[in-house]
């Protein structure tokens, strides 16, 4: 059984590392290490959602999104630009990020009504012979924080319909009660 402490540090490792090779080899398609099935507090799907991990301070890199956004109409030269940064060195070092995980949702669904109310749920990650199953507590950003900004930039750089009448929800992760299992054959 690994210590919560190396968990976190291998779950991070692993999210950044699927992230550069999602963003250097797949066009920036999410894989399913970043699209994690979202089951209930009692082990009930709900859906499969895309998760945006950022750093601990995403201030500069908040009005750099924001930028790329605002500088041009044209969502191919915005994609290109951010997957440029992101396939970079932006998820070289694991330290730099939370080990909160976010996703939007349209404003007060049912989802994000299900899950704020139970306030517990599980990220089920599985990719390739991983999977990752975190138990963690469910909180919606007020419009006003600094990583609801910066995910709501980030997401909108991906797709130009999203509007600002979204939900941004945090996903704390409890390290002593999530797991990771090897898959084997």
């Amino acid at each position: 059984m690994l210590s919560k402490e190396i968990l976190r540090e291998k779950f991070l490792d692993w999210q950044c590392q699927s992230r550069i090779q999602s963003f250097r080899l797949q066009n920036g398609r999410p894989n399913s290490s970043m699209a994690p099935l979202l089951l209930d507090k009692k082990g009930n799907e709900i859906s499969r959602i895309i998760v945006v991990i950022t750093e601990n301070d995403p201030d500069n890199t908040t009005k750099m999104f924001e930028h790329i956004n605002k500088e041009t109409y044209d969502p191919a030269t915005r994609f290109d630009k951010m997957n440029k940064f992101l396939s970079s060195e932006y998820f070289i070092d694991r330290n730099n990020f939370s080990d909160s995980l976010f996703a939007t949702f349209p404003m007060n669904s049912s989802i994000t009504k299900k899950i704020l109310k139970d306030i517990s749920c599980t990220l089920d990650f599985i990719h390739l012979s991983t999977n990752y199953r975190l138990i963690c507590s469910a909180f919606k950003l007020d419009i006003n924080e600094e990583h609801w900004a910066n995910i709501y930039w980030h997401n909108k750089n991906f797709n130009p319909g999203l509007g600002s009448d979204i939900d941004v929800i945090k996903f704390i992760p409890d390290w002593k009660k999530s797991k990771l299992i090897r898959i084997t054959d």
